[in-house]
């Protein structure tokens, strides 16, 4: 599969249509159905296809997205005539009364929506006892994209593997807690975790209010600002979009300016790099240099980062508040709905038990309350360290060749580099940006990627 950036230059010219695309898309999915990487087909999509198309005969653009096939992960409200089960048999009879504000915005902007692709149930947000990455209740286990002995972690895994696997040029996947980063770096693609903010969470079957987003993932840094120009969009319906400066688009951002200034390695004293970890890094720092960027090595602690003590708390209050927003379409009224129901269907739905969904009903959900109003704010002081550092230093860019989990946590934007495959493990560069400054972010890892 081409990339976006190609496929729409073969739709200008006339060398491809967006149903040749479609078509083509279905092949690479059967030729590929064993990796469990699509969850369900849109049964319109032949119509929307031909509709675009027809649109594009007769002058009409809706975006540089017109007739780009695309995959959205199950756990994004559609309205395309099948359900969305965030993996999980919980929800197998689910067809959503509304589609999400992203899933809106990429149809406004011409882009086809092929389908769902799968992920971890509840998006990696139900088990403690060893549930794989990319395994649900409702669809099963996502299958790593070249090999089968590699975790494809997080839980954007489908997306992921679509995409590695060229059945989509790009997909939407989702970010609580690493869901873009880890996938992106198993299965060596690009994926682009924006500002929290940046990205309408309306629609999305939550884990967090205060961490989820949405964002895109593809072959390369340029077709993410492609998809993301279509989805960076202010929302009534979600009050953390309001307020941020949208005047500039990403894809012109790439074309136009020019970047220079300070970019900074990290290394962390209490984590144990490979050799493998340290010749990404090396090569990196002198990819940079060369480039013509000051880089600036640091050496910092890991704090011991965790924040499932707010998580499970804030993922109370997210999934009651969704399922009062969907009252009528699922028979769940509550989070203690979708533990009896898995209890009451244990063989098909606890393979892998539901701790964390069992440890999240026990909380009050209140995200008022004292005890986790301090949590966050005890959350908020460790992980703002990396947005400290690049305000200290003049940075871009933070980069090291692991994902942590400051940048989702604090709302830090990120981009994973794929750098290839080292003695059978998949390694790869992430970079993390400064809050509200991911234009330059993408430009960094923009050049980083295409020299």
């Amino acid at each position: 599969m081409l990339t976006i950036k190609e496929l729409k230059l073969k739709l200008e010219t006339g060398q491809v249509t967006s149903l040749d695309l479609v078509n083509e898309v279905l092949s690479n999915h059967e030729k590929w159905i064993d990796k469990n990487a699509i969850a369900s087909i849109n049964p319109q999509v032949f119509d929307i296809a031909n509709h675009l198309d027809e649109e594009r005969k007769n002058g009409h653009l809706r975006g540089p997205l017109h007739g780009i096939p695309i995959v959205i992960k199950d756990n994004i409200l559609y309205q395309d005539g099948t359900i969305t089960s965030c993996n999980s048999y919980a929800f197998h009879d689910f067809y959503p009364p509304f589609s999400a504000s992203i899933t809106k915005m990429l149809e406004e902007a011409g882009a086809i929506i092929l389908g769902k692709a799968n992920l971890s149930e509840f998006a990696y947000f139900m088990s403690d006892d060893h549930m794989p990455s990319g395994y649900g209740s409702m669809h099963g286990q996502v299958k790593h994209p070249f090999d089968e002995k590699i975790d494809p972690l997080g839980s954007s895994t489908g997306s992921a593997v679509a995409v590695k696997l060229g059945i989509v040029p790009g997909a939407i996947g989702t970010e609580t807690n690493g869901s873009l980063m880890a996938p992106a770096y198993q299965t060596q693609i690009v994926s682009y975790k924006p500002t929290f903010g940046y990205v309408s969470k309306y629609g999305i079957i939550p884990i967090s209010p205060t961490q989820d987003t949405a964002g895109p993932m593809a072959q390369t840094v340029y077709d993410c600002a492609m998809i993301m120009d279509a989805i960076f969009k202010e929302d009534k319906l979600d009050k953390d979009t309001r307020h941020i400066s949208r005047s500039k688009s990403f894809v012109e951002t790439l074309e136009k300016d020019i970047l220079k200034g300070n970019v900074g390695l990290l290394k962390l004293s209490n984590h144990l790099y490979s050799p493998e970890d340290e010749e990404v890094y090396q090569k990196a720092k002198v990819k940079l240099t060369k480039l013509g960027y000051q880089v600036k090595e640091l050496v910092i602690e890991h704090p011991k980062l965790d924040n499932q003590a707010t998580l499970i708390i804030e993922f109370k209050h997210a999934m009651n508040q969704f399922l009062s927003e969907v009252k009528g379409y699922t028979p769940h009224h509550s989070l203690t709905d979708i533990i009896h129901f898995n209890q009451m269907n244990k063989e098909r739905c606890l393979k892998h038990g539901q701790t964390i969904l069992e440890s999240s009903d026990q909380t009050d959900g209140d995200l008022n309350s004292q005890t986790y109003l301090e949590l966050r704010k005890d959350l908020l002081n460790e992980a703002r360290v990396f947005e400290d550092l690049m305000k200290e230093h003049d940075l871009i860019s933070i980069a090291a060749p692991i994902w942590m989990g400051f940048a989702p946590i604090y709302g830090n934007p990120s981009v994973c580099i794929p750098e290839g495959i080292y003695k059978g493990v998949p390694k790869a560069m992430v970079f993390v940006g400064r809050k509200f400054d991911d234009h330059r972010l993408l430009k960094l890892t923009h050049i980083y990627q295409m020299n």
